[in-house]
């Protein structure tokens, strides 16, 4: 599997140029994970065998823009935000109020978690 590196951050986070793009098979559509390493080796307390570095997930994109070298890849990760919208209205007749309760739901759209050129990102 292809190991690729961040090389741009654009729109605060929520879209990152990779290095790689049509010249390496990448489509718009194609999902990448972002991720930085940890600064040292996790080891087997047991074995005190080196189980190499762990990821650090900063999120996951779809790339939306292809060019030949590289690509732009988009945040695809949202939050849904419920909110409930409270109307008062008076009866014309009575002169009672009434109370309406709307439910309504909206998705945030959730920015790459701090991301760095030199992350890394992989397809999945």
């Amino acid at each position: 599997m292809s190991q690729y590196k961040v090389v741009e951050i654009l729109d605060s986070g929520y879209k990152l140029v990779i290095n790689a793009g049509a010249n390496q098979g990448i489509k718009t559509g194609n999902r990448f994970l972002v991720y930085a390493l940890s600064e040292h080796e996790i080891i087997d307390p047991d074995t005190g065998e080196s189980l190499g570095y762990l990821e650090i997930v900063k999120g996951t994109g779809k790339v939306i823009h292809v060019q030949d070298k590289m690509c732009t890849i988009e945040s695809d990760v949202y939050e849904a935000n419920p909110s409930t919208t409270v109307t008062r209205t008076k009866n014309p007749l009575f002169g009672a109020y009434g109370i309406t309760e709307e439910q309504s739901s909206s998705k945030a759209h959730i920015p790459f978690e701090y991301p760095k050129i030199k992350d890394f990102a992989k397809k999945i």
